[in-house]
């Protein structure tokens, strides 16, 4: 079956927050949910650091401290775009079970090019959640990358209605909506290339 690739270059233009939270509760939610989908998901328990401190979250690493993405959180992006606007971009209904079911990014693990000099820094900030008892405020604490710092990846679209022109609707969406934690503080917006291979 024809598919078209497009090879998608994501640079951020405020930094970007982990999402991950500490190991044991991560690796435990992980497998739950792997299992239930019937997938083997090792690989990513492999890329989490074995200490935390409580409430900090964190990216995903590779053996030599390389932050990176899975294939779904930039999928998941697409997804929640999709979701967002159905209907209302180039006319397409249903977009999101369109994008889950027509979409596919790879590799898995997408390394993020922090740039020359940067490191990883914090983000701490309150957050204030609302229970039955009031909204009791805690600290979460965050990794945080810089603006500048990108990532590459390839999208594979197979036959629909899914195209170029859509896709490049959605993604201009990152630069305000965002990829990561506290997207409604700002963090993580980007600007995008996108090129057609096929």
């Amino acid at each position: 079956m024809r598919t078209d690739r497009f090879r998608l270059k994501v640079t951020f233009e405020t930094s970007v927050l982990g999402t991950q939270t500490q190991k044991d509760i991560a690796s435990r939610y992980i497998q739950e949910k792997a299992k239930a989908a019937g997938i083997d998901v090792q690989d990513e328990d492999e890329t989490l650091p074995e200490m935390l401190d409580r409430g900090t979250t964190v990216f995903h690493k590779l053996s030599d401290g390389t932050p990176i993405l899975y294939d779904y959180m930039v999928k998941g992006f697409l997804k929640d775009v999709a979701l967002t606007f159905n209907g209302k971009l180039c006319g397409i209904r249903n977009a999101r079970s369109k994008v889950e079911n027509f979409v596919f990014v790879t590799p898995r693990r997408i390394v993020l090019n922090v740039p020359n000099g940067s490191e990883i820094g914090y983000c701490e900030r309150p957050m204030r959640n609302t229970t039955a008892i009031g909204q009791p405020v805690s600290l979460i604490r965050s990794e945080e990358l810089p603006a500048g710092t990108n990532f590459e990846c390839e999208l594979e679209v197979f036959p629909g209605e899914i195209n170029e022109e859509y896709l490049r609707e959605i993604l201009s969406y990152g630069t305000r909506r965002g990829l990561g934690q506290w997207r409604t503080g700002g963090h993580g917006r980007f600007k995008f290339e996108l090129e057609k291979l096929t």
